[in-house]
């Protein structure tokens, strides 16, 4: 492992310093407040869209709870600019998507049947496994372009690509400008398959808010609500995208499924579950490093140790409540991947797990895998470093924490 982490500078880059100083002067004259109520965002969202309807208005309530908790905390003016725009196009997004159902009535009657899910902590090899299922046209990924705008911007769908597309690859420039070392980590590009947290958005219901910039009051009321709301919502957004594009099986990735696994179920008893699992000291010193650039571009600066026990503590409560709901249910739902084997022999899990679930396999699952291999990423094995001791990792009580979650899926342990 090279001696230089890939996040080695703790504080804003020199585009977003600039920013934050500019804004922070505009702030202090009154010329810029950065802090807005709920209010203002919803009739903000309705004058933008010239809509009203926002359907079931119970989003209200999480709504308030980031908007306090984000108030509550030392945010950059940067940042709450930056999530006052988030805020805005969840709710404008709510206001499109009750238009574009009652101009799209069908919708309705769509069926997300057997849709597959990759799940597992972050760093466990999600992104591959998703990869190697989409190698077969029957199995959609969502890419990052319709995520980011799930409605149609023009009834052409040629200008509608263009559009969104734009759209897309102007929201990764700026991420880019205040987080350069992204792509040697998960390196997103406007088309790649992406994970489906942002479909929640709209919702008010994402834990991935939580643990990017620490709303933690907001991430424990989260962790104690009913989510079968927000997942009925997540399968409407879903009946959207297949309208536009349907498909034989979805395929749809998020590390978030497992905190609200009985939600899952509960609203698709059919789902073809792939789990993905990784020594969990290695899951969480990479996914520590991760999220240190998005807690810099919060605050301003992260602190290293306090962030590395962050993600520990979240992580356990996930895998927790994923093997209690699994042990409630029972395994019929779900197929479950070693992280080594998955890169040692991706093509022998592929068949695996497409046999698992009697899913179709690519037409050359050898010549599909080979190529799908030898295709350049920026975030290819070893070119993410980090140092466990930086975030205060420590093996030996990572993985007394993790024991039974070790035991459970017998975990190899160690470098990998």
């Amino acid at each position: 492992m090279s001696d230089q982490p890939t996040v080695s500078n703790r504080k804003y880059p020199l585009i977003p310093r600039v920013a934050n100083c500019v804004l922070g002067v505009s702030v202090r004259l009154g010329l810029k407040p950065t802090r807005v109520g709920m209010d203002e965002i919803l009739e903000d969202a309705k004058r933008a869209t010239g809509l009203s309807d926002l359907g079931d208005e119970s989003f209200k309530v999480g709504m308030q709870q980031v908007i306090e908790n984000a108030d509550a905390l030392g945010m950059t003016p940067l940042a709450h600019v930056l999530l006052r725009q988030t805020y805005l196009k969840a709710v404008a997004g709510r206001l499109q998507l009750q238009d574009h159902l009652k101009k799209h009535p069908e919708i309705g009657d769509i069926k997300v049947e057997r849709p597959i899910f990759v799940v597992g902590f972050p760093r466990t090899g999600t992104t591959a496994m998703q990869n190697l299922l989409s190698l077969h046209p029957g199995h959609r990924g969502l890419q990052f372009w319709e995520l980011l705008t799930p409605i149609p911007a023009s009834p052409d769908p040629v200008v509608d690509l263009k559009k969104r597309g734009r759209a897309a690859r102007m929201t990764l420039a700026a991420a880019n400008l205040v987080a350069p070392e992204q792509g040697e980590i998960h390196d997103v590009r406007w088309d790649s398959y992406e994970e489906c947290w942002y479909l929640f958005c709209y919702s008010f219901a994402v834990l991935n808010w939580d643990i990017m910039t620490g709303l933690n009051s907001y991430g424990e009321w989260l962790l104690n609500s009913d989510m079968r709301g927000p997942y009925e919502e997540y399968k409407t957004w879903l009946k959207v995208l297949l309208h536009q594009h349907p498909v034989d099986n979805l395929l749809l990735k998020c590390p978030e499924h497992l905190w609200f696994m009985d939600a899952l179920l509960d609203t698709f008893p059919d789902a073809c579950i792939v789990w993905c699992h990784r020594d969990p000291f290695d899951s969480v010193a990479s996914y520590a490093s991760l999220m240190s650039l998005t807690r810099r571009m919060i605050y301003g600066t992260f602190e290293p140790k306090e962030l590395g026990a962050y993600i520990e503590t979240r992580f356990l409560e996930g895998v927790t409540r994923a093997m209690e709901v699994r042990e409630r249910r029972g395994d019929q739902n779900f197929y479950d991947v070693d992280f080594r084997r998955l890169h040692q022999d991706p093509e022998g899990v592929l068949r695996d797990v497409c046999a698992h679930f009697d899913l179709p396999l690519p037409a050359n699952p050898h010549d599909a895998v080979v190529t799908w291999q030898e295709a350049d990423r920026a975030d290819k094995i070893g070119s993410h470093h980090y140092s466990p001791e930086m975030f205060g990792v420590d093996p030996d009580r990572v993985r007394a924490s993790f024991a039974k979650y070790i035991e459970r899926f017998d975990i190899t342990l160690g470098k990998s």
